[in-house]
């Protein structure tokens, strides 16, 4: 069985016209090597964010499953 460790990262931005805006990661280790990076990045526009229902679905793609959410 692999020992998944899920490292959640947060990423924040100010912006005097935007607003504030904020972003979700993680880095995934599986049994001791890192095997996927999401890097938040808050922004006004194209930043990047990942929910734990991507996260998810990542690892177990990783892993070699699909998973379908209806």
């Amino acid at each position: 069985m692999s020992k998944i460790k899920i490292e959640w990262l947060t990423d924040e931005n100010n912006c005097e016209t935007c607003g504030w805006n904020f972003a979700e990661g993680a880095i995934v280790t599986i049994d001791g090597d890192v095997a996927i990076e999401l890097h938040p990045a808050a922004a006004c526009w194209d930043g990047d964010s990942y929910s734990e229902t991507e996260v998810y679905k990542r690892i177990l793609a990783h892993l070699g499953h699909e998973l379908e959410i209806v």
